[in-house]
């Protein structure tokens, strides 16, 4: 069964529009969340777009703040001082250019304000179990497992990569709900041996087709974060022509988990701000 990410994305969209009016009615003003764009990739501009109409179908105010690739870390801080005064939420397309200190400036966005929970104290929050929110992927893997109702405790799960927005966070709380986590990196030896056992399988490299149906047993759920692009055509970390034959349910790319990670985002906009 192939996961259809994008009804389960405005079916939250939708509950997070009734609590944007709730809020907007008590407080009197529309949340504002704020995105900081550096450069002129296309992609990232895409991304940032999609982030925009979604909140604006919640009622979001969302206001894009575009900077020149060639900005220094010290200019763009004071900036970020700036637009977390004007925000109620603020997020940082990622990665920013190679010449910029990335953690710092993630640390400008307070923890109240951090809808990514990327700043160091918003990270140090979660992985002790005290932040109001998860990171974006963690939550929007809650709300797929939730909709499908899966439970994860007792379970053998693959989770391919470690990176500080999918892999790490996303394995983190997997251990914290009971599963049986196995970590693969570009460093692990025969990954194919660990995700073979795995019940479930999630992806979030980067990496086109590093996960083939040779790589899974029957039945298994498989989730995938990943996105690249081969031929002129986005796809994601998962052969899914290969995968989808074996697997119980499985998310396409596109249409699978990214407009649910832009639900979440959008959710603890609302979260850390009611």
């Amino acid at each position: 069964m192939i996961i259809d990410g994008r009804k389960i994305a405005e079916d939250v969209l939708a509950e997070v529009k009734e609590r944007v009016m709730a809020l907007r009615q008590a407080q009197g003003e529309p949340l504002g969340l704020g995105a900081v764009l550096v450069g002129d990739d296309p992609e990232f501009k895409k991304f940032v777009d999609l982030k925009g109409k979604s909140a604006e179908k919640a009622g979001i105010t969302f206001t894009v703040y575009k900077f020149p690739e060639k900005i220094e870390t010290e200019e763009l801080k004071k900036r970020m001082q700036e637009i977390v005064g004007w925000s109620d939420g603020v997020l940082v397309e990622l990665p920013l250019p190679k010449h910029i200190n990335q953690q710092a400036i993630l640390n400008e966005v307070p923890v109240v304000k951090d809808v990514d929970v990327l700043s160091e104290e918003a990270q140090k929050f979660f992985y002790e179990g005290k932040f109001r929110v998860n990171p974006p992927a963690v939550e929007a893997l809650k709300i797929i497992l939730e909709k499908h109702d899966i439970s994860v405790k007792g379970k053998k799960v693959a989770v391919f990569g470690q990176g500080i927005l999918i892999g790490k966070p996303i394995s983190h709380w997997l251990e914290q709900q009971g599963a049986e986590v196995y970590r693969i990196r570009s460093k692990t030896e025969n990954p194919e041996k660990l995700s073979l056992q795995a019940d479930i399988v999630i992806a979030g490299v980067g990496k086109p087709g590093l996960v083939g149906g040779e790589m899974i047993k029957n039945g298994a759920v498989v989730i995938d974060y990943g996105y690249g692009k081969k031929d002129g055509k986005m796809i994601g970390d998962v052969n899914f022509e290969s995968v989808a034959k074996k697997a119980s349910l499985i998310t396409p790319v596109p249409g699978g988990m990214g407009p649910v990670l832009i639900a979440a985002v959008l959710k603890n906009l609302i979260k850390l701000n009611s």
